[in-house]
């Protein structure tokens, strides 16, 4: 009989610890293939509860602020689902890219859970190189270098202008119209200071297409005696 009240006494006591929320995430990784760069990505993340108390999901948080996410509901019953979508804005990047959105919730065993969001951005208007390293440079001295900019679009663009963050870079558009599959030229003229170590500026090109306005290149020297 003692056997018996204290198995009773031990089921009531262990009951309350069994009952907790549960994450799951279906495909909590999202391979979106390849983009061009401007477009925006939006995916549907499937998230159910396992457990056999309500899953309330607390907080998102984005790595960067290129990536937003929003909630279908914030609280889940066990049993069921909610959907996270994720929208990536590829405007500012290139090449291969890996973004996450960190879910917080309420289960115990697993109180952070990661969605991905991972693909490869196609530039289609793009300056080469992308920083102009001058490597080291004689104080005093001048030195010249060449960009070009490749349009990979289907429509022809015009650089109409570039901005120069410092006097001693100067650049030149040389040829202004570019062709689908061709690149436009700019001569870049640096007029090294006398003093300083380091020269440290950048170049903002203007083109008139709408895919993209402008691109910031940097532009960079050591600098001897």
């Amino acid at each position: 009989m003692k056997q018996v009240i204290f198995g009773y006494l031990f089921l009531l006591i262990a009951a309350p610890a069994w009952a907790a929320s549960s994450i799951s995430v279906e495909k909590p990784v999202y391979d979106f293939g390849s983009v061009n760069q401007g477009e925006k990505v939006d995916h549907r993340f499937l998230v159910r509860n396992r457990g056999d108390e309500p899953l309330t999901i607390t907080q998102l948080h984005s790595s960067c602020g290129c990536t937003a996410a929003t909630l279908s509901v914030k609280s889940i019953a066990p049993g069921k689902s909610g959907e996270v979508k994720v929208t990536f804005d590829s405007a500012n990047f290139a090449g291969q890219v890996n973004k996450t959105v960190t879910l917080d919730s309420n289960d115990p065993r697993n109180p952070s859970t990661v969605l991905t969001m991972q693909g490869k951005i196609t530039e289609l208007i793009a300056a080469n190189p992308h920083t102009l390293n001058l490597g080291s440079v004689k104080a005093g001295s001048r030195k010249e270098a060449v960009l070009t900019v490749g349009n990979r679009s289907s429509r022809p663009f015009v650089v109409t202008g570039v901005r120069s963050s410092m006097v001693a870079i100067v650049a030149t558009v040389r040829e202004g119209r570019v062709n689908p599959g061709k690149s436009g030229e700019i001569a870049v003229t640096v007029n090294v200071p006398l003093e300083g170590r380091f020269l440290s500026g950048y170049l903002t090109i203007l083109t008139d297409s709408p895919l993209k306005h402008e691109l910031v290149v940097p532009v960079y020297a050591t600098v001897i005696p």
